[in-house]
């Protein structure tokens, strides 16, 4: 039997007779597809914008394929997009077999705190579950301590895993089940238009019962999934983060709605189905678009075009009209279906090409990897949908079940597409993120001039080069204490002398700004949220005096000490800790918090009480080394005098300089006087703002085990 479906469009798109003559409301209809298609092309154009979608590492501290000389005491984590924080998690694994979990989980970054040290080679793995999508994630690197290690990173892959295959596979069904509900029931409406078609029988209470059931499959599998280990928490928490979460249960209402309501193929089914596409488009790749509701909205528009399109071919494969057909009732339903089905076509195949753009990007993802081929494969199926209905128009049969069965097919590649967790150009822009050449340079470099300070609870670093008098790049390298992903452009604020400076980005923590320096210019950076502030900067007069000789004269005086003290003050906390310590070499100390427990330890004992007026204890404790200086004097960078003071009494050069601790960045400066003392240092570290006021030095004092009942 010949069934010239598409045939039927195209006759009628060339000719113009029957699309002139069809019923008003399908008239209007189709003006009204016809407009929604414009819209949302001109909104995805205009208004969409690309994101680093998906949660894959991006940047990490220590960097994948580092060799430290000591462990650092935290692994930092940043990832390309916002996390459900209750599932995602990382993992250290130690060379000799202990392993460590994460404890915060911050909105774009997870921190492993290692409390260890030792030799070896170390192993960070990590699975993410996106606050956006919902997708899952996983991958992992090593980084050495005393050695190199094997290998430099595991990328996140980009294929799906059997798991999400098999999820694949029943929101295929699922897929299906709501594509041919809507073809039954447009057909159905259609069928009732005088003179009416009483043959034209649907009963899309079937399918919708399939794509409930297959729905349900899906989103309890990927809950269960999700987690470290399946359970109803697990399935709570992935439900109810954030509008991915969500739209997955709206979709189970919908279909369940849809379903109750089918018998009378109504307002309410159709509207039902509509919100169940809705929620489908919300739960996929479609919400990594920025803003959301562009993405959304064109994956909705193209899963309901395909439903009255593709679903209907479904629907009519299951008809079998009087006489045919060509026969005059087949002729007639076809000329009822063209006219929305020739306009859904266009609105599906528009879409369509909008989301490859969005997500492959070029040419050439779409040929090399298997998430193009996916795509192309699809294509090449609409592709033969259309040749079928060309031949068709030619006057030869053409089999309707071989149209239906490339629509299968077509929607079966649709399925499997949704299963990939890192479409490829979304993998390509956190790859270009994390490898952006400008964001290796914001670190200081071997000559730069560079100052650290803090903005709220965000530490500020800044690098000037070439560091003289003239044109300067600004690198701002910006790192919140909790969140080590990038600040957001519009959150930074750069001022000189008051004139704002425009800024952008160049990575993750990075910012860049040129100016016009001659030195001895106020610089402040801004910062707005929650963790944000402003850090003032005096540059210092250009080109600033290398500092190197000093410091490392005051590191030799500063080891040679036999007794001194620091008041220390602990930030950026709102009520900073303040510590007063006491230190006699080579192996004694005692410091008192401000919040009332004192320490004192002398070679392998510590004396701890916990109150003013307590009781001592005595644990055995390993040794403490006196002197110890917070910097390391082999490691400087951009070490520059920057200005002097008086400190107590006594004059003092300022010098800045740069160091990587343990593979973390910190900035310091110190004060020191004519005889190598250091009257004052201060360290800017993430999450580590520390100002030590040093004096008493080598004075006549002695640290003594205090006793052991009583104050």
């Amino acid at each position: 039997m010949s069934s010239p479906i598409l045939a039927a469009w195209v006759r009628q798109a060339t000719s113009g007779h029957e699309l002139n003559n069809r019923p008003p409301p399908l008239r209007r209809l189709g003006s009204l597809l016809s407009a929604a298609c414009a819209l949302a092309s001109l909104a995805v154009v205009v208004g969409a914008r690309p994101v680093e979608a998906h949660a894959t590492v991006v940047a990490s501290q220590p960097p994948a394929g580092e060799r430290l000389s000591s462990t650092p005491g935290v692994v930092n984590l940043q990832f390309s997009e916002p996390l459900n924080r209750t599932l995602s998690h990382a993992s250290v694994s130690t060379p000799d077999g202990r392993r460590f979990q994460s404890e915060v989980t911050s909105e774009q970054g997870i921190q492993i705190p290692l409390p260890v040290n030792g030799p070896g080679v170390y192993r960070v793995s990590w699975t993410t579950v996106s606050a956006v999508d919902g997708h899952v994630l996983s991958g992992g690197f090593e980084f050495g301590v005393g050695v190199s290690p094997n290998a430099s990173g595991e990328a996140a892959s980009d294929q799906p895993t059997v798991t999400q295959l098999a999820l694949a596979t029943a929101r295929w069904v699922e897929f299906l089940g709501l594509l041919l509900a809507i073809g039954m029931l447009l057909l159905s409406r259609l069928g009732r238009h005088p003179p009416s078609l009483k043959w034209v029988r649907m009963r899309p209470a079937l399918p919708l019962a399939a794509a409930l059931a297959a729905g349900s499959i899906v989103v309890i599998g990927e809950s269960l999934t999700a987690g470290q280990a399946p359970s109803l928490a697990d399935v709570a928490a992935y439900l109810s983060n954030g509008p991915a979460g969500y739209a997955r249960v709206l979709r189970l209402g919908a279909e369940l709605v849809a379903l109750l309501f089918a018998a009378e193929a109504g307002p309410a089914a159709i509207v039902a189905v509509g919100v169940a596409l809705v929620g489908l488009a919300g739960a996929g790749h479609a919400a990594s678009v920025r803003p959301a509701f562009v993405g959304v909205l064109v994956d909705a528009l193209h899963l309901v075009a395909a439903g009255i399109w593709a679903g209907g071919i479904l629907a009519l494969a299951g008809l079998r009209p009087p006489g045919g057909w060509l026969g005059g009732e087949g002729r007639r339903v076809l000329d009822r279906f063209s006219a929305p089905a020739l306009t859904a076509f266009a609105i599906t195949v528009a879409t369509g090409l909008l989301q490859a753009v969005e997500e492959v990007g070029d040419l050439g993802r779409l040929l090399s990897s298997a998430y193009g081929i996916v795509l192309l494969a699809k294509s090449l199926g609409v592709a033969a949908m259309v040749a079928l209905s060309l031949l068709a128009w030619r006057r030869l049969r053409v089999s309707l079940r071989i149209e239906a069965v490339y629509a299968v097919v077509v929607i079966g590649a649709s399925a499997l597409l949704a299963a990939y967790p890192l479409p490829p150009a979304r993998a390509a822009e956190a790859d270009a993120l994390a490898e952006r050449p400008e964001a290796g340079q914001v670190l200081p470099q071997t000559g730069d001039l560079t100052l650290g300070g803090s903005a709220g609870e965000t530490l500020v670093g800044l690098t000037l080069r070439p560091g003289k008098p003239g044109p300067n790049v600004a690198w701002i390298y910006l790192l919140p204490i909790e969140n080590p992903a990038a600040v957001p452009r519009g959150d930074v604020r750069v001022d000189l002398e008051g004139r704002p400076i425009a800024s952008r980005p160049c990575g993750l923590t990075c910012q860049i700004a040129e100016l016009q320096l001659q030195g001895g210019e106020s610089l402040t950076i801004a910062l707005s949220g929650r963790a944000g502030g402003k850090a003032s900067f005096r540059i210092p007069a250009l080109p600033a005096a290398d500092g190197s000789a000093l410091v490392e004269k005051a590191s030799q005086r500063m080891e040679a000490l036999r007794t001194y003290r620091i008041e220390e003050v602990l930030g950026p906390a709102a009520l900073p800790l303040r510590t007063l310590y006491a230190f006699q070499a080579p192996d004694r100390l005692r410091f008192q918090l401000s919040t009332g427990p004192e320490t004192v330890i002398v070679g392998g004992s510590r004396f701890s009480m916990d109150r003013p007026s307590g009781a001592w204890r005595v644990e055995p404790a390993v040794p403490v080394k006196v002197p110890s200086l917070t910097w390391e004097p082999a490691s400087f960078l951009g070490t520059h005098l920057i200005g002097s003071a008086q400190l107590a009494g006594q004059a003092t050069q300022v010098v800045a300089f740069f160091e990587m601790l343990n593979g973390f960045p910190v900035w310091f400066r110190l004060w020191i006087d004519g005889e190598g003392l250091v009257w004052r240092a201060e360290m800017r570290a993430q999450g580590h703002f520390m100002d030590d006021g040093y004096r008493d030095f080598d004075a006549p004092f002695t640290i003594e085990p205090p006793p052991l009942r009583g104050p």
